[in-house]
């Protein structure tokens, strides 16, 4: 097995299980703990089902691991068709894995007896903020990865411009977000009609690279 192969099965793979577990971790879980308009439940809900709040933190920490994974195998991936923007896309994971993490740190805040109402808010908005932060920089990392797609001539063009739109909305949508405090309708309206590709986006780069990826037959498709 040659080791781009081998690189693209540990990022395709890696790519899948991360969106299995984003989908417990921030699609279900989060949203039970900060629901939109309902702060005031929050520190009921974590005292309530502190297990799933737990599981939710560990499930996090596997999310940046394995963010930390993909960074180097994309870039092992790509290196040979534009190793400078390989490694920009690269470095710019883990700027958001590092974002990412310190985010989470407020998180586990909230497991503490001595956190109030008052407190438990501020790290859920810590966390938000942060995070936002990090998905801008994870936006830039899809658009630079976009790129690379277009430069490997393999990758089905319909992939490389699904990554590009995903990478532009994330970060547009978390820019509008950081600063228009008071855009929650407008950032939910563009969820909606961007939510689709921001998801499918790396989940079919990654479907490739486990396929097709680091294949000597592999070949480009328009």
């Amino acid at each position: 097995m040659t080791s781009q192969r081998t690189s693209a099965l540990i990022t395709g793979y890696s790519l899948l299980l991360m969106a299995v577990i984003a989908g417990f971790a921030l699609g279900y879980a989060y949203p039970t703990f900060n629901p939109m308009n309902q702060s005031d439940m929050a520190i009921q809900r974590v005292s309530e089902h502190r297990l799933l709040y737990v599981l939710m933190l560990v499930a996090m920490i596997m999310i940046a691991i394995l963010d930390v994974i993909v960074s180097w195998t994309l870039f092992q991936y790509f290196k040979d068709a534009n190793r400078p923007l390989s490694f920009i896309a690269s470095l710019l994971r883990v700027v958001y894995t590092i974002l990412f993490g310190w985010a989470i740190l407020f998180l586990f805040k909230n497991l503490s007896q001595e956190t109030d109402y008052a407190s438990m808010c501020q790290h859920f908005s810590s966390f938000e903020t942060i995070w936002s932060t990090g998905l801008m920089v994870f936006g830039a990392h899809l658009f630079a990865v976009a790129m690379l797609m277009r430069q490997h001539q393999r990758i089905p063009n319909w992939i490389w411009n699904l990554t590009l739109i995903a990478g532009v909305s994330y970060f547009a949508i978390h820019l509008i977000k950081l600063t228009m405090p008071d855009s929650e309708k407008l950032i939910d309206y563009l969820n909606k009609i961007f939510g689709l590709p921001m998801t499918l986006g790396e989940i079919c780069l990654a479907l490739w690279l486990v396929v097709k990826g680091g294949r000597p037959d592999a070949k480009s498709v328009s």
